[in-house]
């Protein structure tokens, strides 16, 4: 099917009359004690409640202090102006000219300031260079067949999401590929996907706003996993856990591809061989750690790194392909000064070539990935899951064990003393909870096919 054109020669004749109408005047006031009075011509994008969601999450950072604040598609220039008034030095650009002539007016009825130039996400050259403290973009979020002939051609053609590679996914390559994130940045992305992911960058969801007619919209918040943390590879160690007793941070990490004396729970030894994967991050400093969910959260990061479907989620801290084990969790806690410092392991069978064993899966049977990338992937992941900052969206346990808690209904039921149980829930420490049994050891349940999917046919 041909696209119909966002731009063609009649909207050029729309665009030009609706110029010919007069500018708005506005003022604009996102939350208390902001108010900011705007001028928006009649084919630029005006603040709306996207606009005052991302305004509230940038308020909440506090002062800007002098730090660079970066927006891509600035429309009215409404968020720029507020960044300025706030303390960054604010860069602003947008492809439409008539928004850069917007922001930068605004700007100035404000006595605010401001660098605005013509460019966005493109085949161009970006229109900025240097490192970004803050990055901030509301994404274009409407289907070409939704638009409706309201701001004009123009900015109607801004709005919507096209190519084969998405908006939001190019912007996080760019930012990247580019160098556009300072060490310590974040970019915030407003879209319809709160499923935002870049190898690269961890992401999380701060905020979600559901309109009348049910369609939501949410601020994804993507950054340098652990930016300020140790990262240490390692050709051969005992135990990239034992490793870690000498480091504070959450997220400080050690990995290696020869771990000699691994251990998994109950103190089994972990045989890892020459080759494989092994890893392990501080993921908690402090009091009221829960290990249980912890050791969840390194279960879905795995998962969701090697993002196969033949891998399969035994509670409550294995992964397996068919009946064969391919990865093990291990969270162990250090205690010192009245604190615990919490040290998720994780070990993963890479590849055949050094060590067989048939009880064994490996990760070569469904990918091709070697060491170093699985361990960019798995660490950008653990981050999204587990990071903690004031300037960061906050850990949501309760997502983590109702993903974790699907995952597990794909590899079978509990059987316990007996009895199969077809229903079963995790409970907020993580520990199984079927009929009225509360269990906290995975050796404790045997796991069976569910009698509803043989009946239904299904291996789901």
């Amino acid at each position: 099917m041909t696209r119909q054109p966002l731009f063609d020669i009649d909207k050029i004749s729309r665009e030009i009359k609706i110029l010919r109408g007069d500018s708005k005047r506005v003022s604009w006031n996102p939350c208390d004690g902001f108010t900011f009075d705007l001028i928006i011509p009649p084919t630029v994008y005006p603040p709306r409640e996207d606009t005052d969601l991302l305004a509230k999450r940038i308020i909440s950072l506090g002062n800007g202090s002098g730090k660079k604040f970066l927006e891509i598609g600035c429309g009215s220039g409404a968020l720029s102006i507020l960044a300025s008034f706030l303390g960054w030095d604010v860069f602003s650009c947008d492809i439409n000219p008539y928004a850069v002539a917007a922001t930068y007016g605004n700007l100035r009825t404000n006595k605010l300031t401001g660098l605005v130039k013509e460019g966005g996400i493109g085949p161009e050259k970006f229109p900025f260079e240097g490192h970004y403290d803050l990055i901030i973009w509301n994404l274009p979020y409407i289907s070409d067949s939704d638009v409706s002939e309201v701001l004009g051609p123009m900015e109607e053609a801004g709005l919507v999401d096209t190519g084969e590679k998405r908006l939001c996914e190019r912007t996080l390559t760019k930012a990247v590929k580019a160098n556009l994130l300072s060490k310590e940045g974040r970019i915030l992305l407003l879209s319809k996907n709160p499923k935002l992911k870049s190898d690269n960058l961890a992401s999380r969801v701060w905020d979600e706003l559901e309109f009348d007619d049910g369609e939501k919209i949410y601020i994804s918040c993507h950054w340098h996993p652990f930016s300020n943390s140790p990262n240490l590879f390692l050709e051969t160690t005992k135990s990239t856990n034992d490793d870690l007793e000498k480091f504070e941070s959450i997220g400080a990490h050690v990995y290696t591809s020869n771990q000699t004396m691994g251990r998994g729970r109950r103190s089994r030894s972990w045989d890892s061989g020459l080759g494989s994967y092994a890893g392990s991050w501080i993921v908690h400093n402090g009091d009221n750690v829960n290990a249980g969910l912890l050791s969840l959260a390194g279960g879905l990061a795995v998962l969701n790194s090697i993002n196969s479907e033949r891998v399969r989620l035994k509670w409550p801290n294995d992964l397996y392909i068919d009946n064969r084990k391919l990865c093990g969790i291990l969270v162990e806690g250090y205690s010192k000064s009245e604190k615990t410092k919490a040290i998720m392991g994780i070990g993963i069978n890479l590849t055949t070539k050094t060590i067989q064993n048939p009880g064994y899966a490996y990760l070569e049977e469904i990918q091709d990935i070697g060491l170093q990338e699985m361990d960019k992937i798995l660490n950008t992941e653990v981050s999204s899951l587990l990071e903690v900052s004031d300037a960061l969206p906050p850990v949501n346990f309760e997502v983590i064990r109702k993903l974790v808690l699907e995952k597990m209904r794909h590899f079978g039921v509990p059987k316990y003393k007996g009895k199969t149980f077809e229903d079963f829930t995790l409970n907020s420490n993580g520990e199984l909870i079927i009929g009225p049994y509360i269990i906290n050891d995975g050796d404790d349940v045997e796991w069976v096919q569910s009698s509803r999917m043989a009946s239904s046919g299904s291996d789901s």
